[in-house]
This record gives structure tokens, sequence and C-alpha cells, in this order.
């Protein structure tokens, strides 16, 4: 009997474990509450493929070079910290900034268990200025929607965070970032007016998050001689209606132009429709799914469909036998921001395309995908990567 369970748990990458009460007692009051009990993966986390955020994913992985030092500010739970001192390596740095300290905890806790020694964390308010106080305020049961810039619900959390600005803390440790992703909830470009010194002398890349009624950030960096892109179309973006229609969040990459031949998108060119699928055609089972052979190159599968707002939706791309990128978010918000899905295949590759409602009212209905291709970017393959 034994004997049958434990080949059964190997399907999972499982193994059963005897832990002491007080192993597991621990586990709990640290925040592990993954590792308590009897079950354990046999496949350490860190050696697991993050795919959240892929716009923001795929553009960290284009940009950072092994060795090199990396800003990472509005960490949150430390996903996106792990992809960038994945891509940096032993020999660089990861300063991970974080003011929200509801999620301190668990951002502590996923760097420790996932090994990520060359990850520094910061608990402070990157600001224009360094050391006043800035009130957050922490909505209730959505620590990601933190902000320092207002406003909020009325029964939302105040807390007082000191400021930092990334010149001075650049300047202090003698740091030179040469990628920074921020993601602040709209306080970008009060950080931004805290780092002008660095980006006018250093000319970093920069993926930020961006509210797209609000362009004062990237006004800022237009202004100093960055190039911008949406880094889920690849469209540039100069004002406001550059961007999707009916979104209200969205990602984007700067690129100084002294720098645009360093980066993969040096020959970068507009994205070009490769082909339209219908939701019949996709249709397999409950769920909509889409195989298809793609040669070497950057794609972007973006997707019409409906949803209840309240829905829980899933969109995921997989190929070589991993899954390489997905949302999983509320319909209300994935239908305005998340319907495009950017990856990059290094060779000739049959690709997984699949979208399903995971949980919530009604039934999702898509309507149509849409392949396109963009042209001219040029990644390089990832260490093991077969090409």
């Amino acid at each position: 009997m034994k004997a049958i369970v434990q080949s059964a748990l190997k399907v999972f990458n499982l193994r059963l474990v005897r832990r002491s009460r007080f192993d597991n007692l621990c586990s709990v009051l640290d925040g592990r509450v993954a590792g308590a009990g009897w079950l354990v993966r046999d496949t350490p986390a860190w050696h697991e493929v993050v795919c959240a955020e892929p716009g923001v994913n795929l553009a960290l992985r284009d940009l950072i070079r092994p060795g090199d030092t990396c800003f990472d500010v509005g960490a949150f739970d430390g996903a996106l910290a792990q992809v960038m001192a994945r891509a940096t390596g032993p020999r660089g740095t990861v300063c991970a900034f974080e003011a929200n300290p509801g999620v301190l905890a668990k951002l502590t806790n996923n760097c420790t268990a996932n090994a990520l020694a060359n990850v520094h964390l910061v608990h402070a308010a990157v600001w224009h200025t360094t050391g006043e106080w800035v009130t957050m305020l922490v909505p209730p049961g959505v620590p990601a929607a933190a902000t320092v810039t207002g406003p909020a619900p009325a029964d939302t959390t105040e807390r007082a965070i000191p400021t930092l600005a990334l010149d001075d803390y650049a300047a202090r440790f003698g740091l030179v970032p040469n990628v920074v992703k921020m993601d602040i909830e709209g306080a970008e470009a009060h950080a931004l007016a805290g780092f002008r010194a660095t980006l006018a002398r250093h000319k970093p890349h920069l993926v930020l998050e961006q509210r797209t009624h609000d362009l004062a950030a990237i006004d800022l960096v237009r202004a100093l001689g960055y190039d911008v892109f949406d880094c889920g179309s690849y469209e540039d973006v100069r004002a406001a209606g550059d961007f999707p229609a009916g979104s209200t969040v969205r990602n984007v990459v700067c690129v100084h132009r002294d720098r645009l031949g360093e980066t993969p998108y040096a020959a970068r060119r507009p994205k070009r429709l490769v082909r339209t699928f219908t939701g019949a055609e996709l249709q397999r089972g409950r769920a909509h799914e889409l195989s298809l052979r793609l040669p070497p190159g950057r794609y972007v599968a973006e997707i019409d469909a409906t949803a209840d707002a309240d829905a829980t939706l899933a969109y995921e791309v997989s190929y070589d036998r991993a899954l390489r990128g997905k949302w999983y978010v509320a319909a209300w918000w994935f239908l305005e921001n998340a319907r495009d899905l950017p990856f990059h295949v290094f060779r000739e590759t049959e690709v997984a395309l699949k979208f399903e409602q995971i949980e919530g009212p009604g039934a999702a209905r898509l309507a149509r995908l849409r392949l396109f291709a963009v042209h001219g970017v040029t990644p390089p393959a990832p260490l093991g990567e077969i090409v």
C-alpha cells in the first residue's frame, strides 16, 4: 500500500515526510503554511517558472543581463523580484522596495524560501525626497491596491511610511541600476522625480505600470530622451489614445534612445496580424483551447471575450512542456487590461493557448482570438534553451 501511495505522489512531484508538531507549528507561525503538514514538494520552489504578469515578465527577461544591478520598486509578494534575481544571476543585485507593511512578511518569506540571496529588501515609500513621511492608504482585503496618492474607500487603513528617493539610495551605496521595474499604484511620477539625476546620467531601462489617463511619468521620461511602448500590445505610447481602447492600467517599457541599440528592441516593428480564430474554432470541452505550430519570434495573442464582472478568468500560453505566461484575475480587470498575452519562442515549436473561467457566476464567452507577430525583437536565448 505504501508503495502505491508513493508512486501516486510522484506524479505530482510530492513526497511524504515525517514532521514533528513543533516543525508544523513553526511553519504556520512564520507564514509558510504551504510547508506545514505531511505533503511537501519534491521539486524546490525556485526551480519552477514564474509566469505571472506575462508582458512585464517578458520585458524583464529581455532587458536584464547577467551581473546587472536592478531595482524592483513596488515588489509586493516578490514574484517579479524572483524573475529579476534569476536573470541577473549570482553576480547581480536586485534591490526590492516595498512600502506596504502588510505584505512585508510574505515578501520576505518568498525571497528566503526561493533562495534569493542576491535580493535586498528595503521598506520605504519611494518618493521624490528622502526623510519625509507619507500616508499609505490600504483598502480592506486588497493589499495590492495600497497607495500613497489616493483616493481610497472610507474604511481604508492609514499607515505612516518613511520616504526614500532613489537618487539618494543609489548614491549612498554606489549603485548604478541597469533595469528598473516600477509598480507603485500611481506614484511613479513622484518616484521618477527623485530619480532624475540617475536617469539623466546612466539612462537605465524602465518597466513602468501606468494609469492610462495619467501620463505624467511617461512625459517625464520622454523629456529625458526615452522611447516608450506598451509591453502588451508593443505599440508606441506618446499620448493616452495610444493605449488599447477601454484600458485603465497598462505596463510600458521605456528605453533611452542612446541605448536602444543595446536592447532586443532596436529593430522592433509594429505588430502584424498573423491569423484570426473564432470562438467556435477554439471550443474544446469547457475551456477554449488552441494549439498551433509557430516559427521563432515574438507574438501577442489577443482575445475578445465577455464574462460576468465577478468571475475569475485564466488565460495562458504553454510550449516546450512548460507554462510560459498566465493571467489569472477578476473578469472586470481582465477584460479592460489583460486581454493580450505576449510570448517568445526561440525555435519552431507547438504552442498551446488556453482561456477559461475558473469560478464565478455566468459563463465566459470567447468570441475571437487574434495572433500578432512583432518582428525585429531579438532577445538572447535563456541559458539552457533549445534553439
